[in-house]
């Protein structure tokens, strides 16, 4: 997606945001509008299924709570009509490649252009009495998806053809390694094979509590001896974003039909069983392992194992940083984005070591969402190898320590700063003589700067 324009959805009245193509981090205090506007961008990734339709797709309206409603103490107004402006372009909705050889766009139809060339669509839901959004505004989005679902595969004398990829979508909220999903029927899908390439996009509205239920795909295929395409495209991926070139932490994965368990085997040469993982490496797992059995349904076809790396298509992550140790957080974005190159990522986070590793490039972009004197607004920023307590203290506006803490190495610094060095002497042996002091670089940085002044 390259633009979104929110009209009176949650706490937004109004709200107009652009996206790159490669990583836009959201940065903020809480109660700023992050999970709002991810919510938002994901009523637009799923808009597509307005016309991509079958059994294994839901397109998903916005709900009660998405309205936004005008109240005091006395009097509430009735609920403002949602709407949700967007923007695709050549690269989120490719030509599609018919039958007979010619080729249909999405902006093929008469109708209003956006700023960037292509057509201005939009999501509308008028009241909370009716159940769907209207169909209306995406009318161009609704011709291209069901054109796309007709002519991505086929079946000629017995062997599978694909003309066209599928874009992929796909939401991680916050909740996805802690949730249980009850569905019996559609748990039974995970086992069959060969599967519909829409089964990719199963339940990809919300993919929290899924990854036991891939696990168990990836046992089946490999008891079966069947879909070792996708066996293999899941295991590469998970090789490239959390290997040697990744995150360091995960070199390979094993589907041990036998033993009736998937283990992974880290870089340090250790073998642990997917239900032994800690919560950090489990909810980056399951990031993976999600996205590219996504890929490999979707498009095994046209591209084989090396699905995960040519769909195209949007994922959201809220707050990616949850459960990772830092050393995590400095590089899952960037593994990500290699092993999923064409992915568009649109990504939360209160951590100041994901907002360091953001490359400051043409296709990344990091905003500050804010909000002061009943205004939402915005801010790119470039944080690309600034230090944590940079960050925190310049674009978080916190102190990087304790502050009573921070308090006492201000109070030592404007001492030696006035002149005052046998007060600032005394200050600094206060806090050296407490325990652990010695390990603190700045009391050592302070202690050399206040020797030189003293000599």
């Amino acid at each position: 997606m390259r633009r979104v324009t929110i009209n009176n959805f949650r706490c937004y009245e109004s709200k107009s945001i652009d996206f790159r193509r490669g990583i836009n981090l959201l940065i903020g205090d809480n109660s700023v509008g992050k999970t709002s506007l991810l919510r938002a961008c994901n009523l637009v990734m799923n808009a597509f299924f307005c016309g991509y339709s079958d059994e294994n797709t839901k397109w998903k309206s916005a709900e009660d709570d998405d309205f936004r409603e005008i109240k005091n103490d006395d009097v509430a107004t009735d609920e403002l009509p949602i709407n949700i402006a967007f923007e695709l372009d050549e690269i989120d909705c490719p030509e599609i490649t018919l039958a007979d050889g010619s080729v249909k766009h999405l902006y093929d139809n008469e109708l209003l252009l956006g700023e960037f060339g292509y057509p201005a669509l939009y999501i509308e839901k008028r009241s909370k009495k009716n159940a769907r959004n209207l169909v209306s505004g995406l009318l161009p989005l609704r011709n291209y998806a069901s054109l796309l679902q007709k002519n991505s595969h086929s079946i000629i004398d017995g062997t599978a053809v694909q003309r066209n990829a599928l874009p992929l979508f796909a939401y991680f909220t916050t909740e996805d390694i802690h949730t249980i999903r009850k569905f019996d029927k559609e748990k039974r899908s995970f086992k069959k094979y060969p599967q519909k390439p829409s089964f990719g996009y199963f339940e990809n509205f919300d993919c929290k509590g899924l990854l036991d239920c891939w696990l168990k795909r990836l046992l089946v295929l490999k008891e079966a001896k069947k879909g070792e395409q996708e066996i293999e495209c899941v295991r590469k991926a998970v090789a490239s974003a959390l290997g040697p070139d990744g995150c360091s932490i995960i070199e390979d994965m094993e589907v041990r039909d036998n033993d009736n368990e998937v283990y992974f085997i880290f870089c340090d040469g250790r073998e642990v069983r997917s239900d032994l993982l800690s919560d950090g490496y489990r909810r980056l797992v399951s990031i993976v392992i999600d996205l590219a059995f996504r890929c490999a349904l979707l498009n095994k076809v046209m591209y084989g194992d090396e699905a995960y790396k040519q769909t195209h298509g949007t994922a959201i992550i809220d707050e990616i940083d949850e459960h990772l140790h830092p050393a995590l957080q400095v590089c899952i974005l960037k593994a990500l984005h290699n092993t999923f190159p064409k992915i568009q990522f649109i990504v939360s986070t209160h951590a100041p070591l994901v907002m360091s590793s953001v490359e400051n490039t043409p296709e990344n972009v990091v905003y500050k969402l804010e909000y002061k004197d009943g205004i939402y607004s915005h801010k790119e920023l470039n944080t690309y190898g600034l230090d944590a307590s940079t960050i925190m203290q310049v674009y978080m506006d916190q102190p990087p320590r304790d502050l009573a803490v921070d308090n006492e190495i201000k109070n030592i610094e404007s001492l030696i700063d006035a002149e005052k060095y046998s007060d600032a002497r005394s200050a600094l042996e206060k806090m050296q003589e407490r325990p652990g002091s010695d390990a603190n670089p700045e009391l050592s940085k302070i202690d050399a700067t206040l020797s030189f002044y003293e000599d």
